[in-house]
């Protein structure tokens, strides 16, 4: 399921297979520990990925683009090829900078002038495509996860 979905977390993992939380939480605190599985945090969330070094790209773009910011920036390079520090202020706001790095240090994005462009958006296009399907899935147990707050407050 990791494989098959980078960047999916906790809640999403356990709905989607089925298993009680304490075995989800076995199973993956065991996959962890034999080094099958790496884990990023993003915000409250956990993100499990393949262990692999060969899947940088599919770990890195599975993160960023289940994080608003770094999937509202993605996006806007695949629809204009190019965009200029001005419009991502505008698009995305004030903390458009660190997503911005983030992006360039995991090699997703370059800067050419006051430009800033996807650096290989085939590759990128084709992973969105292939996980779109977990994609919408994680929406709706964010939408869950969201009623489930405001039932606690």
């Amino acid at each position: 399921m990791i494989r098959d979905n980078p960047g999916i977390h906790f809640r999403a993992i356990q709905r989607e297979s089925g298993l009680a939380i304490g075995q989800v939480e076995y199973h993956l605190y065991k996959l962890e520990k034999d080094e099958e599985i790496t884990v990023r945090k993003d915000g409250k969330f956990k993100r499990y990925f393949p262990y692999s070094t060969g899947e940088s790209l599919k770990k890195s773009l599975g993160f960023h683009l289940r994080n608003k910011t770094g999937r509202t920036i993605i996006f806007l390079l695949m629809n204009r090829g190019s965009v200029s520090e001005g419009k991502l202020k505008e698009r995305v706001g004030e903390n458009w900078e660190e997503s911005v790095k983030l992006l360039m240090d995991e090699n997703l994005v370059t800067k050419d002038g006051n430009l800033y462009r996807l650096k290989d958006p085939e590759k990128i296009r084709d992973f969105i495509k292939r996980s779109r399907k977990s994609f919408l899935e994680e929406l709706a147990d964010s939408l869950i996860d969201l009623f489930d707050e405001w039932k606690q407050d």
